[in-house]
């Protein structure tokens, strides 16, 4: 990493461990990190380490006072958010309706500034029995309901919602017995209901690895891991999160997360034999990269990048891809893999209602993911990681 991403990362830890940044370089590019920041979605979050540095080290003062602006919209933007979290997890319990939230939803709740935690969706798990009731909540509260192979997704204004009635959307292996784990004990994170935590601790992991071969993380994922390890280090049993995690085929990504946090995050985790500090690194320059491409959306590029046959082309991959592909997304395909050329034209229109630009932008993002994907791909490559797609 060059010294401007080492400093992001600095600014990350001494966020969300309300530090103080080690003493940073003078000769900083501060623009590079106010960039970067915005497009790992963490600009907010990072000001109040930046607040801290001495006069003489921080940005000039527009760019700090546009700085502290982004905050201040973050923290607006986010109190908006949660207030409909509650609002409607209100109205879920008036209905006998258990939601259990994951990921953002719960963790923000132990950030130093939970508003700073910011959040594209709320992540939660449903019993199925409740799947119609809970339709109906949101439709009667203006939501359009939208079926998703996993459970539903709901939008209103600014507010999405995607509830999950299975973990299969993210475990690979087991997921019938994993399912029963997961809506077994439960545990409250401030006002949130998730599960306790070694569960919601090995979620975090494999959400994390599932996205590092897939369509990229960014940092905040290390610093969710970071912060809630720090947290409930004693609640964990951190050999059932590695288990779980060797279980999905994750275990170098278990190992590469744990010393990520080991390196920049002074965070411990029992019994894990650290990554070489070169490797880290560039596992954690890996993460800074993916924030910044495509930071709406890195489908493109993932589809291209696609491991299981290189004599294929990238583009061939993003308009047609495999079995092995879709499989998560399409469960039909796991018993039925003729009804492939089906996946296409379901994927084909899902994306075509779905697509947010024009025509151009779209040919322009297809080539942009189309390149990235090639670099993503030597990374992979480079980390040893192409087997744990």
């Amino acid at each position: 990493m060059n010294k401007n991403d080492r400093m992001i990362v600095e600014l990350s830890r001494a966020a969300i461990f309300s530090d103080v940044p080690k003493t940073a370089d003078r000769e900083l590019d501060w623009k590079y990190i106010y960039n970067k920041s915005t497009a790992q979605n963490i600009a907010g979050l990072l000001y109040t380490a930046v607040d801290k540095l001495d006069a003489a080290y921080k940005p000039d003062s527009e760019l700090l006072a546009k700085w502290q602006k982004v905050m201040l919209a973050t923290i607006n933007a986010t109190s908006r958010q949660y207030m409909e979290f509650q609002r409607i997890n209100k109205l879920a319990k008036e209905k006998g309706i258990q939601l259990i939230g994951l990921k953002g939803c719960v963790i923000r709740n132990i950030y130093p500034v939970p508003e700073l935690r910011t959040m594209g969706d709320f992540d939660i798990l449903l019993h199925s029995n409740k799947l119609k009731k809970t339709k109906e909540l949101f439709v009667n509260q203006g939501y359009k309901i939208e079926n998703d192979a996993f459970g539903i997704v709901c939008h209103k204004d600014q507010f999405n919602w995607e509830l999950f009635t299975t973990i299969g959307e993210e475990f690979r292996v087991n997921t019938d017995k994993i399912d029963n784990y997961y809506f077994g004990a439960k545990a409250n994170y401030g006002e949130a209901l998730s599960v306790e935590p070694t569960a919601l601790v090995t979620h975090l992991f494999v959400h994390t690895a599932k996205h590092y071969v897939g369509n990229g993380a960014g940092i905040r994922n290390l610093l969710d891991i970071a912060l809630f390890v720090n947290m409930y280090k004693n609640d964990i049993d951190f050999e059932k999160v590695k288990d779980m995690c060797c279980e999905q085929n994750y275990s170098r990504l278990y190992r590469y997360i744990a010393s990520a946090l080991h390196n920049y995050f002074n965070t411990e985790i029992e019994n894990v034999e650290y990554m070489e500090e070169e490797l880290t690194e560039a596992f954690v320059e890996y993460s800074l990269e993916n924030g910044v491409f495509g930071k709406n959306d890195n489908a493109l590029a993932v589809q291209a990048a696609k491991p299981e046959d290189d004599s294929i082309s990238g583009f061939r991959k993003i308009f047609f891809p495999s079995v092995k592909s879709l499989k998560h997304r399409y469960k039909y395909l796991n018993t039925m893999p003729f009804l492939l050329p089906v996946a296409w034209i379901h994927r084909f229109l899902s994306a075509l209602f779905r697509w947010k630009y024009s025509i151009r932008d779209m040919a322009k993002g297809l080539k942009e993911a189309n390149e990235f994907s090639k670099h993503r791909m030597n990374r992979l490559d480079e980390l040893n990681l192409k087997d744990e797609h």
